[in-house]
């Protein structure tokens, strides 16, 4: 079944939808599935699933203890996230230090712990700087402070998903990591894109559906690999376990071409986190 995709106003849902919600978003679940996920996994109907998300319904802790456990995250870990919203760029100054950074803002503070630091908005920029004993200008608490890799700085990743919400949204979860990410969904658009050399890494689902009928990558990861030998190359697949897939032959192209491969629902932090570590080792 498919989900309604009409927009959900996020102020008429429950803190718990929204930690739901954020859960789903960080796993590549996209936005029309969320109510069919929630309905499979907690062995609701269709209705009760798709009002917890949408209304003020009640949700339990024991359901949203077993939608974290089941992609692999915790209910502490799954509502703090959940609560933390967007993180806003911004520049953490530290004397003459200049760190490009992500933040999740607090509220606003006149009285700042000693040695605290606190988000204020300058010159068209968010600075993140050490609090002083007299404010200036409205400052604001710091929840959580993330400093960007320099793995990270100035990559383009090419996302490539034949369904448009996964390709978007882990596309859109590498950009908050601080890459440039493009999502693609077909071959023959990634194929033209990556002739120029304009990407850094790629993370690709393994088999591409065009027009009702399957492709696997492996052509494109081929041509990719006889132009960079180094570049970091994630593959995808949930098709594996139906026998769409077949795990030999990805077996063999992970010899072959040097590639990271992950069983979908795939964390988003791990994928990104396999990006850096090949930076890193490059």
């Amino acid at each position: 079944m498919t989900d309604s995709i009409h927009p959900v106003d996020p102020t008429s849902e429950t803190l718990a939808a929204q930690c739901v919600r954020a859960l789903l978003d960080r796993h590549a679940v996209p936005r029309r599935k969320h109510s069919t996920v929630v309905t499979e996994v907690l062995k609701l109907s269709y209705s009760q699933g798709h009002r917890r998300l949408t209304t003020d319904a009640t949700w339990t802790l024991e359901e949203l203890r077993t939608l974290a456990e089941h992609f692999g995250e915790s209910l502490a870990g799954m509502v703090s996230l959940g609560q933390l919203g967007e993180l806003l760029r911004g520049t953490l100054r530290i004397g003459t230090t200049s760190i490009a950074c992500r933040f999740a803002r607090g509220a606003p503070i006149h009285k700042p712990r000693p040695g605290a630091l606190v988000a204020a908005w300058v010159e068209s920029d968010w600075h993140v700087v050490p609090a002083e004993d007299n404010l200036t200008r409205q400052a604001y608490d710091i929840v959580r402070l993330v400093i960007e890799p320099s793995s990270a700085a100035s990559r383009c990743i090419a996302v490539l998903d034949d369904h448009t919400d996964s390709a978007e949204t882990i596309a859109g979860y590498l950009k908050s990591a601080g890459y440039d990410a493009a999502p693609f969904t077909d071959l023959a658009s990634i194929m033209a894109a990556s002739e120029d050399g304009h990407f850094d890494g790629y993370v690709l689902d393994w088999i591409i559906e065009t027009n009702g009928r399957k492709d696997t990558v492996r052509e494109l990861v081929g041509s990719i690999r006889s132009r960079d030998a180094h570049c970091p190359i994630v593959v995808l697949t949930g098709e594996v376990e139906t026998g769409t897939a077949d795990e030999s032959d990805i077996a063999t192209a992970m010899a072959r071409y040097r590639l990271k491969f992950f069983e979908k629902p795939a964390r988003l932090s791990i994928i990104s986190a396999a990006l850096a570590e090949s930076f890193a080792a490059a």
